[in-house]
């Protein structure tokens, strides 16, 4: 009996001197680490009790908890130690709704100072959310080169995705914060988008891992949208929608965490980071309201992927001044109902809305990249918006066979827009493609075929239309080994035209 009073005695000794160095064990507050039991009341009157004291650290020891969605609040860091893991209900009725949606694990607004960090875990259960007994399939295909057999699957579900039952939206919402922390945790199985970093400013995200099910679609990693003063570095994302996301929404049609708020997106870094994607390694913008200035990336590999880099304006948010330096691409076709067609890099500036006006892309670099990829490089506006000064140096476009040649190959992927007979439709195909632009520049850039690529509708090394000031300096490339006796270069409508590289051009159209 004396043993049990002293023993007890100890343990609050040891909480109170935690406590009063602002370390709170969440077992103290009587969270239960066994999986079962729903434990986000308990988990949350640490965070409360943190927070009310000044801050600190919320400290999460090795174990299983079940939860709903927790808030965190200003100057409280969220630690997960070794072997613990948050478990995300399937109980949809724990869940909070902001906006029209539900948020998941985390909804954290207006907080300063706030992180979550540790070698600890976030588990989603987004496959319990899905219908995994057939994939989704592309609704419209008459544009495709395929027509009904356009990325049909002999048997299986391919490369999914699955439909989903309903599900909480955002795993991890962080919404109108400042210096915003997260570091070396883990985060599995996410059913919709795993983070929403959102209105926020001078965001750190460091070593962060995420592996969801590429078959769970809208899955996306990271999404930092209207923020700006971020640097992400040295992180994994493999998932089944975009990697990484840098956007200028203001709204996204009733998720959590939007507020309508009209700011400029900017001054964001991402450096040494492996990604593999369903659709985008790294997306950058979609129907922004907010302009997009000065991104750079640097150290980036991108693999297993259905679109590499993808930079696209399809509302009246601009993008300017993007940077990407030293980055390894591998893309491959996809079936099942994804964005994207094997392109290492798309650009497109093209309506995306009903109304308005459509933003410009201008003033991006690309250097030293390495692209092996089943398809082109893929750069297009439409004629009410334009690509200004796009320059590629130090580029190798290695285009290879895809075993989904029969059933995907020979088309293009636009989307998203809303521009008729834009969105999957078949087309030649070159190595690179550009159109309507202005001041676009490749320098020392080689293109090379894989020998056994024998269709017909693979085409020049790089065809242009309507493009003013196109320079190609130290440019070796052919065309592709099905057609060897086309030109090297295809100019549909362009100006200003200049190379100093042993290539065979045609022009057509009204080139001047």
């Amino acid at each position: 009996m004396k043993k049990g009073i002293l023993l007890a005695l100890l343990c609050l000794a040891l909480f109170n001197c935690y406590a009063q160095q602002g370390v709170y064990n969440v077992l103290s507050f009587k969270a239960i680490n066994n999986g079962k039991a729903l434990t986000t009341a308990q988990l949350q009157k640490a965070i409360n009790t943190c927070a009310a004291n000044g801050g600190g650290m919320v400290y999460v020891p090795k174990g299983d908890y079940l939860t709903g969605t927790l808030n965190l609040r200003s100057n409280v860091d969220f630690h997960m130690e070794t072997g613990a893991r948050l478990i995300a209900t399937t109980d949809l009725k724990q869940y909070q709704k902001h906006n029209s949606e539900l948020a998941g694990v985390f909804y954290t607004e207006k907080a300063h100072n706030v992180s979550i960090t540790g070698n600890g875990t976030i588990f989603g259960q987004g496959m319990k959310m899905m219908y995994i007994d057939s994939a989704k399939v592309i609704g419209d295909k008459s544009d495709t080169r395929q027509k009904d057999n356009f990325r049909k699957v002999a048997s299986g579900n391919g490369d999914g995705p699955f439909y989903p039952k309903d599900r909480f939206h955002q795993m991890v919402i962080f919404s109108e914060c400042t210096k915003v922390n997260l570091k070396d945790f883990t985060c599995i199985d996410a059913p919709y988008w795993t983070f929403l970093v959102v209105h926020c400013d001078d965001v750190i995200v460091d070593g962060l891992r995420i592996e969801n099910n590429l078959n769970i679609p809208n899955s996306d990693g990271l999404d930092v949208i209207s923020s700006s003063n971020v640097n992400i570095s040295n992180c994994y994302f493999s998932c089944g929608d975009d990697a990484i996301v840098l956007a200028g929404y203001a709204w996204h049609w009733g998720d959590p965490g939007f507020k309508r708020i009209m700011k400029r997106s900017e001054n964001i870094n991402v450096n040494n980071c492996i990604l593999r994607s369903r659709s985008s390694g790294i997306r950058i913008g979609g129907w922004d309201q907010n302009n997009m200035y000065n991104y750079n990336f640097n150290n980036i590999t991108i693999f297993d992927s259905n679109r590499g880099i993808n930079l696209g304006i399809g509302d009246y948010g601009s993008m300017e001044n993007i940077n990407f330096t030293n980055i390894n691409i591998q893309t491959r076709l996809h079936t099942g109902d994804w964005w994207g067609e094997g392109d290492p890099i798309k650009i497109t500036a093209m309506r995306g809305m009903p109304t308005g006006k459509v933003g410009t892309i201008k003033n991006v670099t690309f250097t030293n990249v390495f692209c092996r990829s089943e398809n082109c490089i893929n750069m297009y506006a439409s004629e009410e918006s334009k690509l200004e000064n796009i320059f590629f140096i130090n580029l190798q476009m290695e285009f290879v066979k895809s075993a989904l040649e029969e059933t995907v190959g020979g088309n293009l992927d636009l989307r998203p827009n809303t521009v008729p007979h834009k969105e999957i439709f078949a087309r030649d195909i070159p190595a690179i493609y550009v159109e309507n632009g202005r001041n676009i520049l490749f320098n020392q850039v080689v293109v090379s075929w894989d020998k056994n690529i024998d269709k017909k509708h693979y085409t020049n090394a790089i065809e242009a239309i309507k493009v003013d000031n196109l320079r190609l300096t130290g440019v070796k490339g052919s065309a592709a080994p099905s057609n060897p006796d086309m030109a090297d270069v295809l100019l549909n409508s362009c100006k200003d035209f200049y190379t100093d590289s042993k290539l065979t051009v045609k022009k057509i159209g009204d080139e001047k």
